[in-house]
């Protein structure tokens, strides 16, 4: 059964992964989620979409 999400949730992708934050749940299922990557000192902003199939809550996956 897919997990439902709210926005405001923090998640991790099944296989690992930094910690998101769940901002949007589109009509499609997919759930947008952001993120930061750090390169030495910079933290870069990504989002990318993602099934709720490939989501598990973050506190679940620690």
């Amino acid at each position: 059964m897919p997990n439902n999400f709210k926005t405001g949730d923090v998640v991790k992708l099944k296989s690992g992964g930094p910690r998101m934050t769940v901002s949007d749940g589109a009509a499609s299922g997919m759930y947008l989620c952001h993120w930061f990557n750090r390169e030495g000192e910079v933290w870069t902003p990504q989002h990318a979409g993602f099934k709720p199939e490939q989501l598990i809550a973050a506190d679940q996956s620690d």
